[in-house]
């Protein structure tokens, strides 16, 4: 009677369960919103490269005024291959060329416009840059995308109807002519001064509806089904919110624009949005985004490109990485150099997964269902997945090494296709038999996505846990490795301060420093000196390099920094002490903000002198405002200079003013014409004289 009832009992368990198996064989249910399968494929590239090229790189600007003519565009070996190889051997999946920026010029012949590379002397006008540039990316695998800026400086309709139908036009040559396209980009800056056909006004318009963005869409999707659409008022992807080359460490895959408060909200995301919208980091590996001849001692280093690897790819966003052109029409040397470091050093460090196949289980299960099992986290694919049972949101997984492994990088990624779960997670190594110790990182252990890389201090261990503490639903795992990644040093930093002590730092613990001193005048260096601490050097003008090393790593990366004039030789009579330790003490993150209605700033020599430049340094703390972005200098009462600092707000960078050879003074007056905000106070970072 018992085995006749135990029967039964398993014949009515056996009909309850969903036919092929177990009570949960059935994959979880989607947390909304979820990405298309060309937002995941798209995310899956990681890394692709953007080019800036074009009139500005002659002009030596980065917002072309749309006056300058078209003839000035004439690079003499320009080499498409020679950009296309170097990218991909630096492991770019793709090539983004700015077809068309501000300044209205397009490098490819258009019918809508004369102000194109067919009034312009390279190949005798009949060149066509966007299909040189499309063919070379089929050649050799790379995909192919195109940026349009849809202001236009030079066009005589810009803000009228007529130019609606100019852009658009635009936009149907470059999506009809040059094959398949991978992404598109609307960027955001529109309206403002410029030649305008002669005009030399202002224009102002509206951008959501002035550009008719989802008409523009349709048309982008009618040849490219799957492109994906930067900016605009129908994007599929989100710009991350700087220009520096970072994401937030919570990063969700979800955002809706019409929710956001504050552009740099598109840093972190928002966990209850209801669009699928991944970040995008774009940065250049130069100061700029166009080339500058001035830029060339300031190429990221190795290091640094690693650190941005990190902080984008690493942080469930996409890494756009600008690689302008030269005059020439080539990329750099040094710039392929370290483009090419960079990916050979990315290759080795995730080269040994040291937990692919290793022992792994889990403290929840989906009924044993072996299409979710624990040991899907470590077979090297990101279409399986572990996934943990219904109603479950917190659970961890367990990997046990056959002998001690030592680590210090651990790289996770969710199954998106189901949506993006995890809100908080936790990672230990096993210190003793059942004793467990978090890991020491600086990084918040919060969302994941579809990567998240996680560094920490070297530990040597036999077994590690990652636990979920808490998720939007069941956490479905696709893969997690662990790596012994080598040690990557950066150049040090040098400032010299407001007391005339000079300051070199490193980012990496540990280091031994060393720097020389080059005098102004002889052009001469003394040896290299163990750097001790801060010391005092009240010389103008002289140049100090520095190097770091370890006992195991004798890179010695290196930075070179030009000092102006001692802050002891400058007088500012405006400012209080603290005000004035801050404009002066080398750092851009002790910032001064003027009074109400001030708008300029004098410094005083106690004697005339010659002045080659003013360099100005915007605050650097996050989402500072009051940036100068119209400027002009006086020298004794005489302007020598005016200008626009162009993407100040974007690309924070340190500005330098070159001013009239000859000039010579005692008195300068910086002066803010225009700043970056409405109705707000000018704000400074540093100012420093050469």
């Amino acid at each position: 009677m018992k085995k006749l009832t135990a029967g039964i009992a398993s014949l009515l368990l056996a009909l309850s369960l969903p036919i092929g198996g177990t009570a949960q064989s059935k994959a979880p249910a989607p947390v909304h919103p979820v990405p298309t399968r060309a937002q995941i494929e798209w995310q899956e590239l990681e890394t692709y490269a953007f080019v800036h090229f074009g009139l500005n790189t002659f002009n030596d600007l980065e917002w072309g005024y749309g006056n300058t003519p078209a003839k000035t565009f004439a690079p003499e070996r320009l080499d498409t291959e020679q950009w296309v190889r170097t990218l991909k051997r630096a492991g770019m999946k793709g090539v983004i060329l700015t077809a068309k920026h501000h300044d209205g010029f397009c490098l490819w012949p258009t019918k809508t416009t004369e102000y194109s590379v067919k009034n312009s002397p390279w190949k005798d006008g009949q060149g066509d840059l966007v299909r040189e540039l499309s063919e070379s990316c089929r050649k050799h695998g790379l995909l192919f995308g195109l940026y349009l800026s849809p202001w236009d400086r030079n066009s005589q309709y810009y803000g009228q109807p007529e130019y609606q139908k100019i852009f658009h036009e635009q936009i149907k040559e470059l999506t009809t002519q040059y094959g398949k396209l991978f992404e598109y980009w609307f960027d955001g800056a529109n309206g403002g001064n410029g030649w305008y056909g002669g005009a030399d006004t202002t224009r102002q318009i509206d951008p959501k509806s002035y550009y008719r963005y989802e008409a523009a869409a349709k048309m982008l999707r009618k040849n490219n089904k799957d492109i994906m659409i930067f900016g605009g008022t129908v994007p599929t992807i989100r710009w991350i919110g700087n220009e520096q080359g970072w994401a937030g460490q919570t990063n969700w895959a979800m955002y809706d624009e019409d929710k956001a408060k504050h552009y740099s909200e598109a840093q972190w995301g928002m966990e209850d949005a209801k669009q699928w919208l991944p970040g995008e980091v774009d940065v250049s590996i130069r100061p700029g985004w166009f080339y500058h001849p001035r830029e060339d001692h300031q190429v990221r280093s190795v290091a640094n490109l690693v650190r941005l690897y990190y902080q984008s790819v690493g942080r469930n966003a996409n890494l756009l990485l600008n690689c302008p052109i030269d005059l020439h029409g080539r990329i750099p040397a040094e710039d392929s150099t370290r483009l090419i470091a960079w990916h050979d050093h990315l290759k080795e460090a995730f080269r040994d997964n040291k937990l692919r196949g290793v022992a792994v289980t889990a403290s929840n299960l989906r009924s044993g269902d072996k299409k979710f099992a624990p040991n899907l986290s470590n077979d090297g694919k990101t279409k399986t997945y572990w996934a943990m049972a219904d109603g479950m949101t917190s659970g961890y997984l367990f990997y046990r090494f056959s002998r001690p492994t030592r680590l210090n990088t651990l790289v996770l990624q969710e199954y998106i296709a189901l949506g993006q779960r995890v809100k908080r997670f936790r990672i230990e190594t096993e210190t003793s038999p059942g004793v467990f110790e978090p890991v020491a990182t600086s990084d918040s252990l919060t969302t994941i996505g579809y990567k998240r890389i996680i560094r920490f201090a070297p530990v040597e261990t036999k077994s590690l846990r990652v636990t979920f503490e808490e998720a939007r639903g069941p956490v479905c795992i696709a893969e997690i490795a662990a790596y012994l990644t080598p040690e990557v040093l950066e150049a040090p930093s040098i400032r010299r301060d407001e007391s005339d002590k000079v300051h070199i730092t490193s980012v990496t613990p540990d280091v031994i420093i060393e720097y020389t001193i080059e005098d102004a005048k002889t052009k001469h260096s003394k040896g290299w000196q163990r750097y001790k601490g801060p010391f005092t050097l009240s010389d103008d003008h002289a140049t100090i390099r520095a190097r770091v090393s370890t006992s195991t790593n004798k890179d010695r990366p290196e930075t070179t920094k030009r000092l102006g004039f001692a802050a002891s030789q400058i007088q500012t009579p405006s400012l209080g002490a603290d005000d004035r330790k801050a404009l002066l003490d080398g750092n851009g993150y002790t910032t001064v903000t003027l009074e109400a209605g001030q708008t300029s700033l004098e410094l005083l020599f106690k004697d005339a002198r010659p002045i080659q430049k003013l360099i100005y340094t915007p605050s650097q703390q996050r989402d500072a405002s009051g940036h100068v972005r119209s400027y002009s200098i006086y020298v004794d009462g005489q302007k020598v200079a005016s200008g626009n600092f162009d993407n100040i707000q974007n690309n924070p960078i340190p500005q330098e003013v070159l001013l009239p050879a000859g000039t010579s003074g005692s008195r300068i007056r910086f002066v803010a014409e225009a700043i970056v905000g409405q109705g707000g106070r000018v704000t400074l970072g540093d100012l420093s004289i050469e």
